[in-house]
């Protein structure tokens, strides 16, 4: 199991390092090609049609909870997840019935492309964009679930490369708005594709019966669902309430620096969730076993997190203004800055990223609604006042205070008392293996910046090169600690 971990990870790591460097490539072409008013309209667009999220229920992470267990011989498994299956495909075709609708009816629209007159084309082919990546959920939940990662990544990074160099081709002969829209559905629909048959291929069918589908079992999968629906609704409102908010109260332009720190920001987050992404499932196989095990197992999970997590943030930190002025050259006014302080809550949020895995499989399904609850209230009850107040900076402090609030304080309080562990265990786990890495990057940035180089260049990557160096060392010696162990 820990090599199918390790191998996991590594897969994501290398999936998310490509899926960087071709959306950051995106990112800035798009950003150039359809200049900041029309990128701003998009990107609001975008932020209005992710709510299908919001009904994603909670539904993929009781499928990947599930998807190990169902060997076990019990059939209410199988009922619980072949429930879950039908509710999103359900859902999809009750949302692809309104677009269809929406589409043909059309109406007056409020938001404009500079240039093109056709708004409602591209809203349908957005819309189709987020429903077939909702109903590929399901997929990908079902090959999590069966820790088939590698096909898994295979398919995101082949989708991930072909999306990006037909928009980045299309863009070189000055096509317009609607073509990369048609490239984001026809793209996210081959994926769905794919992934549904390898799924099949993984036992999809011989896992899957509609037989067992019950009110019981329904009423499972609701209970459950309408719980969880609120880790839906926080990360919809973390990606986008800011872009939201400010694109109504200050003009789109003003989302532009928050789109560049938000799309930092998932970028910081996919990086940081590689560990994570195959938690759920992990946490869900061996959740039946000794407590004391498992608090071990999921402290060291932690410690894991909190460094990823921390070495990010720290890059964020030191070579942050050098990176934003490399990728988009002149970047908009307060963008350093919105980085900085996002980046803030975010590290808070990441750190602990395991946690919500780890609760998934405990079924604390409530604990993770009344944490997200407040990270929603806060949010949402100060953004508008702090925007009128502060301006685009205002967005920024009120999501790193309830990141701060919710994640920082209240939820090491909750998972200290379910692992049963001293409040400063928990935090000692969280705190030491930062400050570690806090000083030993502080030294290697001090050491590359009195190096002699005058250009900044060669001092970055003095740094980077160190780290690599230091990361290799450690993993050389992990690696020959374990070796001795198991000797």
């Amino acid at each position: 199991m820990l090599k199918i971990l390790v191998t996991g990870a590594l897969y994501n790591i290398v999936n998310i390092l490509a899926q960087i460097l071709l959306g950051l490539v995106v990112f800035r072409e798009m950003l150039l090609h359809f200049g900041e008013a029309d990128f701003g309209t998009w990107s609001l667009l975008f932020a209005i049609l992710a709510h299908v999220k919001l009904f994603e229920f909670g539904l993929g992470s009781i499928i990947s909870k599930l998807v190990p267990i169902l060997k076990k011989g019990d059939s209410k498994n199988v009922s619980y997840f072949s429930t879950a299956i039908v509710a999103m495909a359900l859902i999809f075709a009750a949302f692809l019935a309104v677009l269809i609708a929406v589409a043909l009816i059309g109406g007056q629209e409020t938001l404009q492309f500079q240039g093109t007159e056709a708004f409602t084309l591209v809203l349908f082919l957005m819309g189709c964009n987020f429903l077939f990546l909702y109903l590929t959920g399901a997929f990908h939940a079902y090959l999590t679930g069966s820790f088939k990662v590698g096909r898994l990544n295979s398919v995101r990074l082949f989708i991930n490369v072909l999306r990006s160099v037909l928009i980045i081709g299309f863009l070189q002969f000055n096509s317009s708005v609607v073509i990369v829209a048609y490239i984001f559905a026809l793209t996210s629909l081959l994926e769905l594709l794919l992934l549904f048959l390898i799924s099949v291929k993984s036992g999809f069918f011989e896992d899957l019966d509609l037989s067992t589908c019950s009110i019981s079992s329904f009423n499972y999968v609701a209970e459950r669902g309408y719980k969880l629906f609120f880790l839906s609704v926080n990360d919809y409102v973390r990606q986008n309430a800011l872009v939201i908010v400010c694109g109504f109260i200050l003009g789109v332009i003003a989302i532009v620096p928050l789109r560049i720190a938000g799309r930092l920001m998932e970028i910081y987050v996919q990086i940081s969730v590689s560990l994570n992404y195959i938690l759920t499932p992990y946490f869900s196989s061996i959740a039946i076993g000794d407590n004391d095990s498992v608090n071990k197992k999921f402290l060291i999970s932690i410690n894991c997190a909190t460094i990823l997590s921390a070495l990010i943030f720290l890059n964020i930190v030191f070579i942050g203004d050098w990176f934003l002025t490399l990728w988009l050259g002149d970047v908009p006014q307060f963008t350093p800055e919105v980085v900085n302080l996002i980046a803030v809550g975010f590290c808070i949020a990441t750190i602990q990223g395991p946690c919500t895995s780890f609760l998934i499989s405990k079924d604390k399904n409530k604990t993770i609604m009344l944490l997200c609850i407040l990270e929603i209230v806060t949010l949402l009850s100060i953004i508008y006042p702090f925007v009128s107040l502060f301006g685009i900076m205002g967005a920024a402090y009120s999501m790193a205070i309830s990141l701060g609030l919710s994640r920082g304080i209240l939820q090491p309080i909750i998972i200290s008392r379910v692992l049963k562990v001293s409040l400063l265990t928990y935090c000692v786990n969280l705190l030491v293996p930062m400050l570690i890495l806090t000083v030993v990057l502080g030294i290697l940035y001090v050491g590359a910046t009195n190096l002699g180089f005058t250009n900044e260049n060669f001092t970055v990557i003095s740094f980077a090169f160190s780290q690599a160096v230091v990361a290799i060392a450690a993993a050389l010696y992990l690696k020959s600690k374990i070796n001795k162990q198991q000797n």
